[in-house]
């Protein structure tokens, strides 16, 4: 069995079908991407595997673990020491400093204060923002946020790390700069990372194999260069439709 599996999964908030039957496979130690149109189910699909959000129907198993077994948000505990999830706004504390806010997923680690500094101070010289390690987050840009929420994400040393549109809102230089963040840090940890964007410039140059997500169903499924070339026009449309950073991610 696949390491991160979704069979038959689906998901509706009322009316409204968000994923309609996904199934996928995703392998440990790969760059995967979930692309698609804003709006899509793509989010839904990845906060799914931490338990934030419970399928209606379908199973999702992570390293043999069927997670409609674990009934109660206390369950999914251990699974989320193993996947982190790097959310689209940074989703920072404002009233603790930069230091703090690293520091709060190791929280359960029994770390001595020694080894805290250390993983905290380490993680930032990652990210490169040793010097913010005082700054409150009304201090920081938006770039900078989404660094400091990578460095929380990561201090634990995960297994797998999920980013939710890590290059929204970003312009291009700082795009730049986060893509080649996510790809030094997977190298770091050696971990598995799923990517949600629409970013297109961003996604070829983050993933080995993406899904084309619309709709609720997956629409197209592969290497994200194949994809570019799929027989669906609008698969293939929406995939070189974007050119702001293509030459420099290129």
């Amino acid at each position: 069995m696949s390491y991160i599996a979704y069979e038959h999964v689906y998901k509706a908030f009322g009316s409204q079908v968000i994923c309609e039957g996904i199934s996928l496979n995703i392998e440990k130690g790969e760059s995967f991407c979930i692309i698609g149109p804003s709006g899509t189910g793509k989010t839904v699909t990845i906060k799914m595997l931490i338990g934030l959000i419970q399928p209606d129907a379908g199973e999702i198993t992570f390293d043999d673990i069927r997670l409609s077994t674990l009934k109660r948000d206390e369950d999914f505990l251990p699974i989320r020491k193993r996947i982190a999830m790097v959310f689209q706004g940074a989703a920072l504390f404002d009233s603790m400093t930069v230091f703090d806010n690293v520091a709060y997923g190791l929280a359960k680690l029994n770390l001595s204060e020694g080894e805290l500094k250390d993983r905290v101070e380490e993680r930032l010289t990652w990210v490169g923002l040793e010097e913010a390690i005082h700054k409150m987050p009304a201090e920081l840009s938006g770039g900078m946020k989404k660094r400091v929420g990578l460095a929380r994400a990561i201090a634990p040393d995960p297994e797998v790390v999920l980013y939710d549109e890590p290059t929204a809102g970003l312009d291009p230089i700082n795009t730049v700069r986060v893509v080649e963040l996510i790809l030094n840090l997977q190298e770091r940890l050696k971990s598995t990372a799923i990517t949600v964007t629409h970013d297109i410039p961003a996604a070829r140059r983050i993933c080995s194999r993406a899904a084309f997500i619309n709709e609720g169903h997956i629409q197209a499924l592969g290497p994200i260069q194949e994809l570019m070339h799929h027989s669906d026009h609008f698969v293939r449309t929406f995939l070189n439709s974007n050119p702001l950073v293509n030459d420099i991610l290129d």
